[in-house]
């Protein structure tokens, strides 16, 4: 075939014109102006086949458009961490091989609510800021309940002028910080009570299922301030835990055994 293609090339460079090359389809012609082989599949009423990577926004588009294209060499591949889907329609089989160019994407965008979670998980805030963040976000705040919660918010946002001398964990699960306010040239003590742990329950991905995600409330007292941040707790695992959702009903309602891996 390649000396076929090249004695075209030949021919159609000697004569100014385009010359079919037997065996090939009929959608190619030699350019004269320093020769080159040259697709003319644009001028087709349509493609020879279908090529490119549709990328969906979620999982049922995924579905159905996998559903409505794929043949017996369709295949999907998934990660569960970042959590991403292909489907690659004219993948391999065991007798021939496949072009695996056209192909759809799912790439599981997390929500908006997991995203402002995680963009501050472990960032360390001032004691106003913190107090700012967890009134912003109180819709998500499932335990303690939102009310204790706005409290202790408010508190903190009160009591943002006094110096905190030290905390101690109680028994009952919370953390006792001390501090030391002056009222009309009056030292006086006080005690603030925070959770140790509080739990927000958000969707991890676009359009998904809420998770309930357990938070630990950090502090630290440097020079009488207070500053403080959460951790999540294991949100990687929370993340595969929700791919696995979408990997299962994708796998279900495409009647596909999904590979893990990439194509």
């Amino acid at each position: 075939m390649e000396k076929i293609i090249s004695d075209s090339l030949a021919a159609g460079a000697a004569l100014g014109k385009p010359v079919a090359i037997p065996g090939a389809p009929n959608t190619y012609a030699v350019v004269p102006e320093g020769y080159h082989l040259q697709s003319l599949e644009k001028h087709l009423p349509a493609p020879n086949r279908a090529t490119g990577t549709v990328v969906m926004d979620d999982a049922d588009s995924f579905i159905q458009y996998f559903n409505k294209h794929a043949t017996d060499s369709s295949q999907i591949y998934a990660k569960l961490n970042p959590p991403r889907f292909i489907g690659v329609l004219n993948d391999h089989t065991l007798v021939s091989a496949g072009w695996k160019d056209h192909c759809v994407q799912y790439a599981c965008p997390f929500s908006a609510e997991w995203l402002e979670w995680s963009k501050s998980d472990g960032k360390a805030m001032k004691q106003a800021e913190f107090a700012d963040f967890i009134e912003r976000n109180l819709p998500d705040i499932v335990e303690p309940v939102g009310a204790d919660m706005l409290e202790i918010s408010r508190s903190l946002q009160a009591k943002k002028k006094v110096n905190f001398a030290s905390g101690i964990r109680l028994q009952n699960g919370q953390t006792e910080l001390t501090y030391e306010e002056e009222i009309q040239g009056t030292a006086s003590k006080g005690k603030l009570q925070i959770p140790e742990i509080f739990s927000i329950g958000i969707a991890v991905l676009d359009g998904g299922e809420a998770y309930k995600v357990e938070c630990r409330l950090r502090y630290r007292i440097n020079d009488a301030i207070l500053v403080m941040w959460y951790e999540m707790v294991r949100p990687h695992k929370i993340i595969e835990d929700a791919a696995r959702d979408v990997f299962t009903k994708i796998s279900v309602e495409t009647e596909q055994k999904i590979l893990r891996g990439t194509p």
